[in-house]
């Protein structure tokens, strides 16, 4: 009897001092420790928006498609978005109607920015999708991006970022080069665009060395490559631009695909993440945020845990994807000493063995 009882004074002591050697370092700057996130963007209720995001889904991008809720083709439209936003996708606002005015004025963007097209078009969506929240806003033409009263409006309608389209007029809007998080999340804008002219612009932007060249600046600073299109002006097929640029940027594996709107979402949990040891070999997950609107998971990094096991709520987490796209999910990475656990809050994490 004694012999078994120092045999497992022994166990639970080498399985405590196993445990106790685990280090909890911080959550990580991207989803699976991704050196770079890379986030799209598209515009507008066309017939050609099922086309852009078949492109997208041959290489792995995931976009936010902003989509004015009240004009045509929408109604086409609801199963494709539907079926995108199963494969990772954000179907976002660009108001019921589309108004535009160049210049535009506080009288305009007044009566333009209703409840019926901020909120309506946002019930719009959740009508016709099962989409649990809609994130993001699209500010059609780029009108009163600017406003701070506008911005209130869109801040209170539960929209957490909202995309600019600077100066068009001007071709302002082609590489506003916003390489990292916007201050300002409901002016936020993007790195470039990439489409042909249209609309009142001068010029597009095709040159696919110039756009990979924006990327690759990006990647190795790992910030966001937040870039946009508008359907209709595209050109589509393997030797065209948008797939021959999206073929350059797609299917990385050091890159975390993800929507506009989720990756905003990914810094407010990042920076409200608490973590806590609740016994020698676990810590428990939480976040001060508001969890029907910030759904996603977090990446947590640790040390001196390879070799050991890891399970979230007592359940074995199975290793990372290959490529990091979306924002859910839990599953775990060995790195050399680091070990990258991805997780929604929440979650009991236990490391045991080695």
């Amino acid at each position: 009897m004694r012999f078994l009882s120092f045999c497992f004074f022994l166990f639970c002591f080498f399985l405590g001092t196993a445990a106790a050697q685990v280090q909890f370092v911080g959550p990580t700057k991207w989803l699976n420790g991704a050196r770079a996130a890379v986030s799209h963007t598209i515009d507008d209720s066309t017939k050609f928006v099922p086309a852009a995001i078949d492109a997208m889904d041959k290489h792995g991008i995931k976009a936010t498609i902003f989509v004015s809720t009240a004009r045509s083709p929408i109604a086409e439209l609801w199963p494709r978005l539907r079926a995108a936003i199963a494969n990772g996708h954000e179907v976002g606002s660009h108001s019921r109607t589309h108004q535009c005015k160049w210049p535009d004025d506080a009288g305009f963007c007044s009566a333009a920015y209703s409840e019926a097209e901020i909120a309506g078009s946002r019930d719009d969506i959740l009508k016709n999708t099962n989409q649990p929240h809609v994130w993001s806003w699209c500010y059609p033409c780029g009108n009163c991006a600017g406003q701070e009263e506008i911005q209130k409006r869109l801040s209170a309608a539960g929209y957490i970022v909202a995309r600019n389209y600077p100066d068009e007029a001007n071709d302002g809007h082609l590489v506003p080069n916003m390489n990292t998080f916007a201050a300002n999340p409901m002016n936020a804008a993007y790195t470039q665009s990439v489409q042909v002219k249209g609309g009142i612009a001068k010029n597009g932007n095709t040159d696919v060395a110039k756009l990979n060249a924006k990327f690759d600046e990006v990647l190795a600073a790992g910030g966001i490559y937040n870039f946009l299109s508008h359907p209709q002006w595209l050109e589509y097929g393997p030797e065209q631009f948008y797939e021959r640029h999206m073929a350059y940027v797609g299917n990385r594996k050091e890159v975390w695909y993800v929507p506009m709107g989720p990756l905003y979402a990914y810094q407010t949990l990042r920076a409200s993440v608490q973590v806590q040891p609740v016994a020698a070999n676990g810590f428990r997950v939480a976040v001060s945020a508001d969890r029907e609107v910030y759904n996603g998971s977090v990446t947590l990094e640790f040390r001196d845990a390879a070799g050991m096991s890891v399970l979230a709520n007592g359940k074995a987490l199975p290793p990372a994807p290959a490529i990091t796209s979306g924002w859910t999910g839990s599953y775990v990475r060995h790195e050399g000493g680091r070990t990258l656990v991805t997780v929604p809050p929440g979650a009991t994490i236990e490391f045991r063995g080695r």
